[in-house]
């Protein structure tokens, strides 16, 4: 399938292309270019701390949400929210020796969704992942959200170049 811009991807859609078994499900997004002052700018806990917490007020407050802080730990950050129904949760961790986020879930309420709260908390990610000099964010996609990780300049891994990408191995299922 062409896209909007002339560039081949292909129709995620299609069962065939789904099940093939060169597909592997998993997404990454590589920053074009760095925008730290200092290369490898390092990461505090106090730092990831406050940011956390001003993307869950920002949540909160845009999208009328109830998320909390459950984990902040280097390393893990974990924000959900328990006064939904449905799981409603942003988790992800970093791997500090490959520079990379691996996005664990992201997850909201049908209610909620197409409302730009998970394209809001991906662009945090990637800025985010652009301030400290993150080389990489990796995820694993079910079928029906793969649409959304191209649009938000993801693209997929192919199997030849997972080896590239360490850390996903088992974490994710498509």
């Amino acid at each position: 399938m062409i896209g909007d811009h002339g560039d081949l991807h292909p129709d995620l859609s299609n069962p065939r292309i789904r099940n093939n078994p060169r597909d592997t499900g998993i997404f990454v997004y590589v920053p074009l270019a760095p925008t730290v002052s200092e290369p490898h700018q390092a990461l505090s806990p106090k730092d990831l701390q406050i940011r956390v917490m001003a993307l869950r007020n920002r949540l909160n407050k845009k999208y009328n949400l109830h998320f909390e802080i459950v984990n902040d730990e280097t390393g893990i950050v974990c924000i959900e929210d328990s006064s939904e129904i449905e799981f409603t949760q942003f988790l992800f961790h970093f791997c500090n020796y490959h520079q990379g986020i691996y996005l664990d879930w992201l997850s909201f309420p049908s209610h909620q969704l197409r409302k730009g709260i998970g394209s809001f908390c991906v662009n945090w990610l990637q800025d985010f992942a652009g301030d400290f000099g993150i080389k990489f964010i990796v995820l694993g996609s079910v079928a029906e959200a793969r649409g959304f990780w191209i649009k938000m300049g993801f693209r997929l891994l192919q199997s030849e170049e997972l080896d590239n990408f360490p850390g996903y191995q088992g974490r994710y299922r498509h």
